[in-house]
């Protein structure tokens, strides 16, 4: 069985983007794909998704977030990083 090639996300969100689920929203939309990593508040008050998997589950993940919070999103930056090894799960970081 052929290995799926990771890739890694680190996705900076602007906006209203603090204090109304974004976090939870976040993991909630990850459910049923293969994306480990975390999403955390920064002290900016922007909202940082560090994620990796295969692609088509990154794309996908980062779709589900645009389309449920587009109305508290400003602005998105994202960068291409090295997948990281022994992520094991996707989770909320305090």
């Amino acid at each position: 069985m052929k290995a799926t090639k990771q890739m890694r996300k680190v996705v900076r969100y602007r906006g209203d983007v603090q204090g109304i689920g974004f976090r939870a929203n976040a993991i909630h939309q990850g459910r049923g794909l293969n994306v480990t990593g975390f999403v955390r508040n920064e002290p900016d008050g922007d909202v940082l998704l560090d994620v990796q998997g295969p692609e088509k589950d990154l794309r996908e993940l980062l779709r589900r977030i645009g389309d449920s919070m587009e109305r508290k999103i400003n602005e998105t930056s994202i960068a291409d990083r090295d997948p990281l090894p022994d992520r094991e799960k996707f989770s909320i970081r305090y």
